[in-house]
């Protein structure tokens, strides 16, 4: 099994975490059956334990994020689809604890030909997919679900780069404004007035690389189809540390190529044998989490 060095590496990392998770002796019982919700990015509620949460997280071999290469699978330029500018009866922008989230539910859009609905769109720092190997400070998802069969899910995902004019895409700007009423997590203010060309452009007049994968958090649920646009959006450095502030690091590990092993299951072979296998969680996923 071929894996890059990069992954490597991450595996390695993650394994060393995996190891110190199931050794924790000196955890209460309390702390060892923590709820489900408590998953983080970091440490030992991190990526790695996971896989202790119903779902596929570290089983499945279709998950996301990924390195998109440019020579992926393109959508078709023929996509489209409404993403209307956010007016002045605004929809709820809320600190959900992981992200910061726009509940925009409503627009219609076309990709790859099936007919989907806006859900809402959330950020990560720093970006969870990589493009061509590289990662970028931030990215935003736009989840939708199918008309047809709410789920089904399509997620765009869209970078977000420091400008080197040190100026901020209009959508950036105006919720970077916003950020300081949502400090806390379950914090929610009203987004209004905000502009959304940026957005549009690079969804349905970019190209996007498209694949099969999941969602980036537990339960990792995998048949989401993925649209991950080539168009850069811009922002400043003092937006950017804006959004940094509030959302710290929430972005889940690099997972291996679509139908290779998953990286958990993987790094799972360099732990230690001997140790009691770690207590089974569920996890009662929100339906449009990515």
């Amino acid at each position: 099994m071929y894996f890059s060095k990069s992954l490597y590496f991450a595996a390695i990392h993650l394994a060393w975490y995996a190891s110190a998770c199931q050794s924790c002796e000196g955890m209460n019982k309390l702390e060892r059956r923590q709820e489900a919700t408590d998953f983080s990015y970091l440490g030992l509620t991190g990526p790695v334990d996971w896989l202790q949460f119903e779902g596929t997280c570290g089983k499945g071999k279709q998950q996301s994020p990924i390195n998109v290469v440019s020579t992926m699978k393109v959508s078709s330029l023929g996509d489209s689809g409404e993403y209307p500018d956010i007016g002045a009866t605004g929809y709820n922008f809320t600190n959900t604890g992981r992200t910061v989230e726009v509940f925009y539910k409503g627009p219609k859009a076309t990709l790859g030909g099936v007919d989907y609905e806006l859900q809402r769109f959330h950020f990560h720092t720093p970006s969870e997919h990589r493009l061509d190997d590289e990662w970028f400070p931030m990215e935003l998802h736009f989840v939708h679900s199918a008309v047809a069969d709410p789920t089904k899910l399509a997620v765009v995902g869209i970078f977000i780069d420091t400008s080197e004019e040190n100026k901020s895409d209009p959508l950036m700007a105006r919720l970077a404004k916003l950020l300081p009423s949502i400090d806390n997590k379950g914090d929610t203010t009203i987004a209004t007035y905000v502009p959304l060309g940026g957005a549009r452009t690079a969804i349905t007049n970019a190209k996007k690389f498209t694949y099969s994968g999941s969602l980036t958090t537990p339960p990792c649920t995998e048949g989401v189809t993925w649209y991950v646009s080539n168009t850069v959006l811009d922002i400043s450095v003092a937006d950017y540390k804006a959004f940094k502030r509030v959302l710290g690091y929430n972005s889940r590990n690099l997972q291996a190529d679509p139908g290779k092993q998953n990286i958990v299951e993987f790094a799972a072979q360099f732990v230690t044998g001997g140790q009691a296998a770690p207590e089974k969680r569920s996890f009662a996923a929100k339906r449009f989490s990515a």
